[in-house]
């Protein structure tokens, strides 16, 4: 094969590999836009579920994300959210999808869902390296309270999981941290 020929698979390759990740991010920008719209429609896990199928579904058959953003606007009608705050939203996860891509985070990992302390715990312990898990704030004044003090009880809690803490307007993202081990140092030192 010449350098000619090489060069030719090579840039193939590449431009195949891009396509396929803007696919992977704007499929985690539209899924991640379903369930935000469905929480705001006050929806359950299962109806969440059916509704982000149901609009990635859609999605995959067009060129372009307007369709899916109308859509979603014309779901939240009910609820009067404006066409403006879908598309703050959409911009949103796809800059976080585009972080996740680049990091390589998996897109499963992300937990959504009202929690009890016992039930986060397990959820924080099960979780890989890099993988989000998402309360809303409502429960997390509920588990923690609402104060100075429950800040740092929600910090050492997550800091006691391995977790880095951060908040949203709504939420509260706990992302898995685990250190790597350097070698030739022991951890009991």
């Amino acid at each position: 094969m010449s350098s000619f020929d090489e060069r030719e698979n090579a840039f193939e390759t590449e431009f195949a590999h891009r396509e396929e990740s803007k696919v992977r991010v704007r499929e985690r920008a539209v899924a991640s836009l379903a369930q935000w719209a469905a929480r705001r429609l006050g929806r359950s896990a299962a109806a969440a579920k059916v509704l982000t199928q149901e609009v990635l579904e859609a999605d995959v058959a067009s060129p372009t994300v307007e369709p899916t953003i109308d859509r979603i606007v014309a779901d939240l009608a009910p609820v009067g959210i404006p066409k403006q705050e879908v598309w703050q939203a959409m911009h949103r996860f796809l800059a976080e999808a585009e972080v996740a891509e680049r990091s390589g985070r998996p897109w499963r990992e992300l937990v959504r869902g009202k929690f009890t302390l016992p039930e986060l715990e397990n959820g924080l312990e099960a979780l890989q390296n890099g993988a989000l898990v998402q309360i809303d704030r409502a429960d997390y004044e509920r588990l923690f309270g609402l104060n100075d003090v429950a800040l740092g009880r929600l910090r050492n809690f997550a800091r006691s999981h391995q977790c880095i803490v951060s908040f949203a307007d709504t939420i509260v993202l706990f992302r898995k941290h685990i250190a790597p081990v350097e070698e030739g140092l022991d951890p009991q030192q």
